[in-house]
């Protein structure tokens, strides 16, 4: 059997769920069936060279748009990497890659939907469905997202299929080297934060919902992670009198070794929540978690069972969750071992990797059928 060519096209390859969710699927292509490249359309990031190490070739292309003019360049890349496969991530990445795919005759084109982002305009959206006519399968992260394809893109249902996000196995790292790796003395409990510091990760309700628990919080939040948000933040928890508890760690592309070293996990997203990725990993790392009832978060999390579930937006909602967890450690530890074995059985990279290569198969299968 001669081997299936893919090329994963992507806007960049930052430290974001999608770009690990990209990664995790180069990670474990069948190699022997599929012959992978990554091609990033705007810029390179930090885990291009990562990437690369592992064996999948990246080319970086310094587009600008999905006019004629770059959806020719993207095609000249797809016939040079003799794809019989594009499985394109993300808007940007998804408008380009499916004009150049249909532009330049590629056998079978896969779109991947990563998030449930609710502002995309009406001519975004109206993009999505003249495209979805050049789309073999469009692929949703969790079934919340396939909600939103059908609900605000106005994709068909036989169109979309619903592949749960993996991850790999987390990292064997104690406590206690967990801890060294931070490289601060911190005052326990530690909860962590992990995540783009932007508006829709809802640092800022987890702050406050820090100051409104008050003495009865001795410990250190610790928000992982960078972004545009950060001066903002940093001034709200002066203004809120909890600089002096508060760490920003900035972004750490060791996060998962980190995990162990925190007491609690908060992911206090308001939107645009796909599945959860660091939800995902702390859980994997016994770690139990406070949530929102975002997205495909209530997916990913058992309420009272590998963790709490609050609503968006609500500090003391959010306090009140992360009191009761740390109150009762005993709980804790439950929520975080039920919660390791979830993800072992239901969030492997492997066996995503193995349902998304059952669908180029079937794409190729129906192309050449047709």
């Amino acid at each position: 059997m001669s081997q299936v060519r893919v090329v994963h096209l992507v806007e960049d390859l930052g430290l974001g769920g999608l770009e690990r969710v990209v990664q995790a699927l180069a990670r474990n292509a069948e190699r022997a069936r599929y012959g992978l490249e990554i091609v990033c359309a705007v810029r390179g990031g930090p885990m291009a060279a990562e990437i690369e190490s592992e064996g999948t070739p990246v080319r970086v292309l310094g587009l600008r748009s999905y006019y004629a003019g770059d959806v020719l360049r993207a095609a000249r890349a797809l016939k040079a990497a003799r794809a019989d496969v594009v499985h394109s991530h993300g808007h940007f990445a998804g408008v380009l890659a499916r004009a150049a795919a249909w532009w330049s005759g590629i056998p079978a084109v896969v779109h991947h939907l990563h998030t449930a982002d609710g502002r995309l305009a009406a001519r975004h959206r109206r993009l999505e469905r003249l495209l979805a006519r050049v789309t073999d399968r469009v692929l949703c992260c969790s079934r919340a997202v396939e909600r939103h394809a059908h609900e605000d893109l106005g994709l068909s249902r036989e169109l979309t299929l619903t592949v749960l996000n993996g991850i790999e196995p987390p990292p064997q790292v104690t406590r206690p080297e967990a801890l060294r790796l931070l490289g601060a003395d911190l005052a326990p409990p530690l909860v962590a934060c992990v995540g783009g510091l932007a508006p829709h990760k809802g640092q800022e309700h987890l702050l406050r919902a820090g100051a409104l628990l008050g003495d009865s919080f001795a410990g250190t939040l610790v928000l992982v992670g960078d972004g545009p948000e950060r001066p903002r933040l940093e001034a709200l928890a002066a203004a809120c009198g909890m600089a002096s508890r508060v760490v920003f760690l900035g972004a750490r592309p060791d996060v998962r070794r980190l995990l162990p070293a925190f007491d609690l996990v908060v992911v206090p997203s308001v939107e645009r929540e796909g599945l959860g990725l660091a939800a995902l990993e702390a859980m994997d790392a016994g770690r139990p978690v406070v949530a929102t009832r975002v997205g495909g978060l209530p997916e990913a999390i058992e309420d009272g069972r590998t963790g709490l579930l609050v609503p968006p937006r609500d500090a003391a909602a959010l306090g009140g969750a992360i009191r009761s967890v740390l109150a009762r450690p005993d709980a804790g530890r439950s929520f975080g071992e039920a919660g390791r074995l979830r993800v072992a059985a239901l969030f492997r990279a492997r066996e995503m990797a193995r349902r998304v290569e059952s669908v180029y198969e079937e794409a190729l299968g129906e192309r050449r059928a047709a």
